[in-house]
């Protein structure tokens, strides 16, 4: 079992998001184009980033891992998912996570349980 967590910056993450070649480093196409419909996209892409940053700690992997291996994806209720891919699902294992994203007008907060 681990636990992460991270808060970051909204404006922070909204300037580095000007750089295509930070979005497509950090975010899979299905993050970037969910982002892009919502109402301000630079939120939901800090949610995300955070989410991201939360699960390396929980993995306990720092720098083993590229960023597009972890994908947030939200269920048909609306609830934020994180999938992994390749090197993070071998990390992960068989075992299940938890993850919750929460905002304030400013920071987007992001902990990841696994289990």
């Amino acid at each position: 079992m681990g636990s992460g967590i991270d808060m970051v910056e909204i404006k922070r993450v909204e300037r580095a998001a000007k750089s295509e070649r930070f979005l497509k480093r950090i975010f899979t196409a299905g993050e970037i184009a969910y982002s892009a419909k919502r109402k301000p996209p630079s939120k939901h892409l800090a949610g995300r980033f955070a989410a991201k940053e939360a699960c390396i700690k929980a993995l306990d992997r720092p720098g083993n891992l590229k960023w597009t291996e972890m994908e947030v994806v939200n269920a048909g209720s609306g609830r934020p998912l994180l999938k992994l891919h390749g090197e993070a699902a071998k990390a992960l294992g068989a075992r299940k996570i938890f993850l919750s994203i929460a905002y304030t007008k400013y920071h987007a907060l992001a902990i990841v349980t696994i289990d």
